[in-house]
């Protein structure tokens, strides 16, 4: 019997429910070395209160970070 390849890209949605304190998610965030703040043109880990106050602020940010976070841990 012959066999045959096909190959095809199509959209994908994940959901996830993650139960994470924002705190948590900024350390995870800078260990991580996955968010900068520039500096002086140059790359320099963010202050883990000032990035908690932003993913709080942010909700692109704190989605981002989610996704990254659901994605590692996966």
């Amino acid at each position: 019997m012959p066999a045959y390849r096909v190959t095809w890209t199509q959209p994908t949605t994940a959901t996830a429910e993650i139960s994470i304190e924002l705190d948590e998610l900024a350390r995870w965030a800078i260990a991580s070395n996955v968010i900068h703040t520039l500096v002086n043109d140059a790359g320099t880990p963010p202050d883990p209160v000032s990035l908690q106050r932003a993913l709080e602020l942010n909700p692109h940010l704190r989605d981002g970070l989610l996704r990254l976070w659901a994605t590692t841990h996966s």
